[in-house]
């Protein structure tokens, strides 16, 4: 893992040889460290020799390498198996068929396909899945150590987070793109953090190539260019440097995505970018039309007529009262997954009518997707409130204490007996998923607290960027550590907006933000204790 972060850190930018840090090796913390001090050392330490060469942080590095390395061991030999859902058969039917869009993003079925180059062992996938997120934690750490010089406490405690997470074994353990996007987002921004304290102009590009592959991995990615626009901003760097890296990114996002929608056309008839995205706007906005649709007899355009007449009728034969936060197996998503539900009647009206999800990626699935899209968008402009008292205010709710969701779920230790669950079989060769019944209440047990501490450190993060306001903290620190508190601020904005008008909000998607939010969270409040007396 050691040689992993280190060409790790090289590939992203982080060349130890020509980043250089200043460091006070005759500081009072770097003799507590016995640090060894040669003839020849300057006042100016390199990240490598940060990490190597000051003894705290070796026993860190080394610590993180073992630690890693025994959990993941000891948790494959109670957990053998990997786990899948509903999403992970779709990832590896594309993968196996090489396609090039899918109705998940094609990122990490083409990361399945490399990786079947080398390996169909689903052992090994999983345990590069965890080095991985590991490798980039350790590079997040160690970047936090880097710039703002946390204390032992808060040093040790992020450590602890970070390295002895059972959160990380077991999403890792999932056939899905949640450890590769969680992973590639945390090094999207710890290279932004290096941009803000110390950019160079190889960066553009190499920012500009992860933010891509990141974005193929999870469009929740939509909105990090924008988090990336404003660090290259705050950054000391030429204009002409500044423009060519926001341009890049965007550029390079711009092809894939009329790549993707040029693919999406030939493969299913309809020129979009994610048909996911017209079912999902229809599907919120049911949820708010359940409420009141009874009371609201307001013209219906003609293209949307049967639908709604298909809407109405629904909601008055079921009594769904549309609660968002209703804990069902759809977890948000009633409405795009339930047989009953009037978008599933009316895409059958187009010609399908399989019930064991193989409608997704289908001609009718893509052929409706723009039509929901239209309708669901009419809907919320035409009741505004409702759309906000229904939908936007449960789903905030739901953000700071999200659901576990998959987690909490027996069926990632299920396989599939049916024709969605061959490929699965034979690209991994699995006959079963079973394990014990005590550990999979095991791990429901250990995981079941987190929803809470999410929600705990989303306010504390509150609390600490109010409280560092309050005692003038923009005038004790530097820029660049002023500019990275701005930044990870946006960044959580951003991935609130995006999380509660745009995607589904479960505990899943939201372990970047969880990582990060944790980390800022204790720099803060240790910056208050620090200066609280100061006034």
């Amino acid at each position: 893992m050691a040689a992993a972060v280190s060409q790790c850190a090289g590939w992203i930018g982080f060349h130890p040889e020509w980043i250089t840090h200043r460091v006070d090796i005759y500081s009072p913390i770097a003799m507590q460290e016995n640090t060894t001090i040669l003839a020849n050392d300057t006042p100016e330490m390199s990240f490598g020799d940060f990490i190597w060469r000051i003894r705290r942080n070796r026993r860190y590095l080394i610590g993180a390498v073992g630690f890693s390395v025994l959990l993941m061991a000891l948790f494959k030999a109670l957990y053998p198996y990997p786990n899948l859902v509903l999403d992970s058969y779709f990832y590896v039917k594309a993968a196996a068929g090489n396609w090039d869009v899918n109705a998940w993003p094609i990122g990490y079925s083409k990361f399945l396909r490399v990786f079947g180059w080398f390996s169909h062992s689903p052992l090994l996938l999983v345990w590069w899945q965890y080095l991985f997120l590991e490798v980039s934690n350790a590079l997040f750490f160690f970047t936090l150590l880097y710039f703002f010089r946390p204390g032992k406490l808060v040093s040790n405690v992020l450590f602890i987070f970070l390295f002895l997470n059972p959160l990380f074994l077991y999403l890792s353990n999932l056939i899905m793109a949640d450890t590769l996007f969680t992973g590639l987002s945390v090094l999207w921004i710890t290279q932004l953090l290096w941009i803000i304290y110390r950019p160079r102009p190889y960066m553009i590009v190499t920012h500009a190539v992860l933010l891509l592959i990141t974005f193929t991995v999870r469009y929740n990615a939509l909105y990090y260019p924008i988090v990336a626009t404003l660090a290259i901003i705050l950054s000391r760097q030429k204009v002409w440097v500044k423009l060519a890296g926001i341009g890049l990114q965007f550029a390079l996002l711009g092809c894939f995505i009329l790549f993707n929608n040029s693919r999406m056309e030939a493969a299913t008839g309809e020129r979009q970018f994610s048909a996911f995205g017209g079912w999902k706007i229809a599907n919120d906005a049911l949820f708010m039309y359940a409420h009141i649709h009874p009371a609201k007899g307001d013209p219906v355009p003609p293209k949307f007529q049967i639908l709604d007449k298909m809407v109405r009728k629904y909601f008055d034969m079921s009594h769904d009262p549309g609660d968002l936060n209703q804990r069902d197996v759809f977890w948000g998503s009633t409405y795009m997954f339930n047989g009953y539900s009037p978008l599933m009647q009316y895409m059958r009206r187009q010609g399908y009518s399989d019930s064991n999800f193989n409608f997704i990626n289908s001609r009718p699935w893509a052929k409706v997707a723009p039509l929901y899209s239209a309708y669901g968008s009419w809907l919320i402009k035409k009741y505004p409130v409702a759309y906000f008292q229904y939908f936007l205010w449960p789903n905030a709710v739901r953000y700071a204490f999200p659901t576990m969701e998959i987690f909490e779920a027996r069926t990632p230790f299920y396989l599939r007996p049916d024709d969605l669950g061959i490929p699965a079989k034979q690209w991994f060769g699995l006959k079963t998923l079973s394990i014990a019944p005590s550990l999979i209440d095991l791990r429901t047990q250990l995981i079941s607290f987190y929803p809470m501490v999410s929600g705990l450190v989303l306010f504390a993060f509150l609390i600490g960027i109010a409280g560092f306001i309050i005692i003038k903290g923009g005038k004790k620190v530097s820029r660049p550590y002023l500019y990275s508190l701005v930044l990870i601020s946006c960044l959580w904005l951003g991935n609130l907006g995006f999380s509660v008008f745009a995607a589904a909000v479960v505990f899943r998607y939201l372990a970047f933000i969880f990582i990060v939010g944790f980390a800022f969270t204790l720099l803060l409040f240790e910056f208050i204790l620090q200066h609280l007396d100061e006034g």
